[in-house]
């Protein structure tokens, strides 16, 4: 299985010739933006019990990076715990950019709270606004669940889920930033570079924890 926004699209192709044009120093930041992306996927995936394959980055243009992984989407699963399980993994990757970006200056939850208002006002106008692949399928989801006419449902999800995300991600930051550091190094980490990394993953949340992110429907 390959992530979703990994595989272009108009997005990243529309970005291509932008990306030709990018000055040294703002290509560094993409590509350490995309290695903490593409290595938070990783290591949150394995957190809920994925067997990630492959991560790979690549400088473009465009910058754009890739996680395959097997056993995210458990057939057997509880619908709820798998809609959760799949938008905790989308979330990792773009709060995990915001976190490598802001240094030790970020303030403690403000990435979550910045994707939280982005997602919301999506779902509130999709045309108002373009996310990002991943937020754009987090929206999606959130959509699916709650249907249209439910708001209060939506802004407790998005801002629960993405607080905990964030958590997630801080509690294990040493092992996305070495897997990052692997990324940019060499550009693609697989089987063995990939066990000794995955090692600084704790094991995953209790189903529980990952139930009490997503609030039911209204009813």
């Amino acid at each position: 299985m390959s992530d979703p926004d990994r595989t272009g699209g108009g997005r990243h192709q529309a970005d291509a010739s932008h990306d030709a044009e990018l000055e040294p120093y703002e290509l560094r930041a993409r590509l350490w933006a995309r290695a903490h992306h593409e290595a938070a996927h990783a290591v949150v995936g394995t957190l809920l019990g994925a067997q990630v394959e492959e991560v790979a980055l690549w400088s473009g243009p465009p910058v754009v990076g890739r996680v395959r992984l097997t056993g995210l989407d458990d057939p057997a699963a509880h619908d709820q715990y798998g809609l959760v399980r799949r938008i905790v993994y989308l979330l990792a990757g773009p709060l995990a950019e915001q976190i490598a970006a802001g240094g030790a200056g970020m303030i403690m939850n403000e990435p979550a709270s910045l994707a939280a208002t982005a997602l919301m006002a999506a779902l509130r106008d999709p045309a108002s606004v373009e996310l990002a692949p991943d937020l754009a399928a987090v929206s999606r989801l959130i959509l699916d669940h709650f249907g249209p006419d439910d708001e209060a449902g939506p802004a407790a999800a998005v801002d629960h889920m993405a607080l905990n995300v964030e958590t997630l991600l801080r509690e294990r930051w040493s092992a996305v930033e070495q897997m990052a550091a692997g990324l940019l190094r060499h550009g693609r980490l697989t089987d063995e570079q990939l066990q000794s990394l995955f090692a600084l993953a704790m094991p995953a949340p209790p189903d529980s924890e990952l139930f009490d992110a997503l609030p039911p429907r209204s009813s």
